[in-house]
């Protein structure tokens, strides 16, 4: 898919404020249009709109959700219809009884910036307002229904697809309901949702207030500044060729706006609070483009760590070369959004990611490629796609590198159609994934079709009797050996056991066990991380290291209990010989003083009291967890003086009674790492002090855990 445009040559642009039913909105009055961006209306007898500074569409008043006419290019469209690709939340307020048809969605797919929906208590019947694939949903992340009376959550599928029904299920949305109710059964029933789609609100749950219920007003233009969305704006700097971007929500819009300086943008700077980069449909031609396609001068682009989607054709044409670097927050990938430009490496793509058809089709110079765990691709067009609608990668004439991790998921089931296709100097392809339902090769589709044709000197990497070789082979791409040539594949080493070890082995702290054995053990650790790092390493290699990791595991040896200052010959004395005789004890038959002695386990009694005794006064009294970075959790609290270390318990359940993992630290802050991608997890933390027990062996005695558990959702 090509996203071009048609320009128009516009007399002038002139701006005016008007006030439309009681609140701010922007007018845009050119020669080739008469146009509004509105941020209020009305979409129904009794119900209105409005579009606040937080980028949400607010829907309130009584009744039915209906379209009104109001003069657009098409006809009779939703009032926010100009606005739609800027809207970042959506929320019907209570009194409205049924939503509109379609209502948030709309011919473009790069219309859905959502991340969450919020419906009513009083709302009877969703009528198809989110009439959309769930594909479609790029970015959205929740959707509360407070009503437990919605029945027809059939109307969630599209009209459109050729009668092909494609299920919400496992799209990663979290419908949130109450527990038992026909909302929850509807939504069970008609659109296929299991306990992963769903989590339950509390029974006496309220659908909370909107705080900001103002209209937003866009920023006005000026001879070097103006809008780029409802809460964003851009200002031009001439002297250094670079428009920047600032404030919070979605670059949406640039009509005749930044638009003038396409020709001679050499910089675009994104400052943090943007989330999103989206096609924009012109006010004045109704022409939907990319917010930077074909802009011939750029030479880099800086965006920011709270960017979470790069829209459709976002980036296509553009001078862009050397080095990509996405940001790890971001989420989505657009169709063509880095089409037919020159970087030479990606910086890289993040686990869990959508990216759609033709993402960086014909980037001639990109020479390796890494699609990590969990990567969805597919295309935001048509079900059944078109001739290059899944050429992820294809045409990449210099790539000679690509490695394919774990859980990559067709969306469309297009077979990753061309997904390679073209790539001449692909050499290597490192398939750690397993190819889920089929894959377009020779025997099954036309050459060009295949996800790698035209790769003529490719060497496959995978594992001995997987899905992905049997799927390879049933399409004719593996060869095997004859006396004239040699296979082109080769069996990967199975490294799950050292995965295994390597991940035991980082949760022990070193510091409680001899310099030696320690030092030996961190050797043993880097090296089972190198070869683990290396992709060519044998199977031989990789069982070695996992030997050797765990016999450093075992002979690592616990530092022995430094002797007390009163008699450093025998911890177990306490008499000081230096002091005077005390008087003979009578019932000594040789006369002489008799030391007083304690027995081990007495010993040990009595330190453990003591520590069970600490311990009581060791309270954690705050506790803080972000998820920071991908798929890791940073945990903190305020340190207590009486413990001698921590424990932390990260579990996807709030009871903590499956898949728990437990760490344990001295400090008061804890990074706990490869955790699973989107999923929510609960966390808790409690103190610990220790104890020599009757044969000198350390032992630890807890405290309570923190009154509350964290829960925090993972990138």
């Amino acid at each position: 898919m090509k996203f071009k445009r048609t320009l128009s040559l516009l007399a002038s642009v002139a701006m005016t404020v008007t006030a439309v039913t009681g609140a701010m909105s922007l007018s845009v009055v050119n020669a080739a249009d008469d146009a509004t961006y509105k941020t209020s209306g009305t979409c129904g007898e009794k119900a209105s709109w409005i579009i606040n500074s937080d980028s949400a569409l607010i829907i309130s008043g009584e009744g039915e959700v209906t379209q009104t006419e109001d003069g657009a290019i098409s006809g009779k469209v939703w009032g926010w219809e100009k606005l739609r690709s800027g809207i970042t939340e959506i929320i019907v307020e209570d009194g409205i009884t049924k939503a509109g048809k379609s209502s948030f969605c709309g011919d473009s797919t790069d219309y859905f910036s959502v991340i969450k929906v919020t419906f009513p208590p009083s709302l009877t019947s969703l009528n198809g307002c989110l009439d959309r694939n769930s594909y479609d949903y790029h970015i959205l992340e929740d959707i509360y229904v407070y009503s437990k009376n919605i029945t027809d959550a059939s109307t969630m599928y599209n009209s459109d697809t050729d009668g092909k029904i494609y299920s919400w299920h496992g799209s990663g949305i979290k419908w949130h309901v109450f527990k038992g109710s026909e909302t929850e059964n509807s939504l069970r029933n008609d659109l296929k949702l299991t306990d992963e789609d769903i989590e339950y609100l509390e029974d006496d749950a309220e659908m909370p207030a909107v705080e900001n219920h103002e209209a937003a007003v866009l920023e006005p233009v000026s001879n070097n500044s103006g809008p780029a969305g409802v809460g964003s704006k851009y200002k031009w700097d001439e002297a250094s060729k670079t428009l920047t971007f600032s404030g919070k929500g979605v670059i949406s819009i640039h009509d005749d706006y930044y638009e003038k300086y396409k020709e001679k943008t050499e910089h675009v700077v994104i400052d943090s609070g943007i989330i999103g980069i989206v096609a924009v449909v012109g006010v004045s031609n109704g022409i939907t483009c990319g917010a930077f396609d074909e802009y011939t001068a750029l030479k880099d682009v800086k965006l920011p760590d709270t960017l979470i989607k790069i829209g459709d054709g976002t980036f296509e044409g553009s001078a862009l070369e050397g080095e990509l670097n996405i940001p790890a927050s971001v989420k989505y990938i657009g169709e063509c959004a880095f089409q037919n430009i020159n970087i030479t490496s990606i910086n890289s793509l993040n686990e869990g990611m959508r990216i759609e058809g033709s993402a960086f089709r014909n980037c001639k110079s990109l020479k390796e490629v890494t699609i990590p765990k969990n990567v969805i691709l597919g295309s935001s067009g048509s079900p059944n796609g078109s001739s290059d609608s899944c050429s992820t990668f294809s045409g990449c004439s210099s790539i000679e590198k690509v490695i394919i991790e774990e859980g990559i998921i067709d969306s469309l089931n297009h077979g990753f159609r061309s997904m390679f296709g073209d790539c001449a100097l692909l050499k290597d392809a490192y398939l750690f994934a397993d190819f889920q339902g089929y894959i377009w090769g020779p025997n099954n589709k036309p050459a060009g079709d295949s996800a790698f044709s035209n790769c003529d000197n490719l060497k496959f990497h995978i594992y001995k009797d997987s899905v992905t070789e049997k799927a390879l082979r049933d399409v004719g791409y593996l060869k095997d050996a004859t006396e004239e040539t040699e296979a082109n594949y080769v069996y990967m080493a199975d490294t799950t056991a050292l995965e295994t070890a390597i991940s035991d082995a980082e949760s022990i702290e070193t510091e409680k066990y001899t310099d030696e054995s320690a030092s030996a053990f961190t050797e043993a650790l880097e090296s089972a991380k190198a070869v683990l790092k290396n992709l060519d390493a044998t199977q031989d290699e990789v069982d070695s290291a996992v030997k050797a990791i765990n016999d450093a595991k075992n002979a690592l040896e616990e530092k022995k209990a430094e002797p007390s200052e009163s008699d450093p010959t025998d911890p177990s004395d306490s008499s000081d010989p230096t002091s005077p005789s005390k008087p003979s004890n009578p019932t000594n038959p040789t006369g002489g003083n008799v030391k007083k002695t304690t027995s081990p386990a007495q010993k040990a009694s009595e330190a453990k009291a003591a520590a069970e005794k600490a311990i009581k006064q060791a309270k954690i009294v705050s506790l803080t967890a972000k998820a920071k970075g991908k798929k890791k959790i940073t945990v903190s609290w305020k340190k207590v003086a009486k413990a001698v270390g921590y424990e932390v318990q990260a579990s996807t359940k709030k009871n903590f009674k499956k898949d728990a993992i437990k760490k344990t630290t001295t400090k008061n802050k804890l990074v706990i790492k490869k955790l699973k991608s989107k999923k929510k997890y609960f966390v808790r933390v409690r103190a610990y002090t220790t104890y020599k027990d009757a044969k000198g062996k350390t032992q630890k005695v807890y405290g309570k855990w923190f009154k509350s558990k964290k829960k925090v959702k993972v990138k």
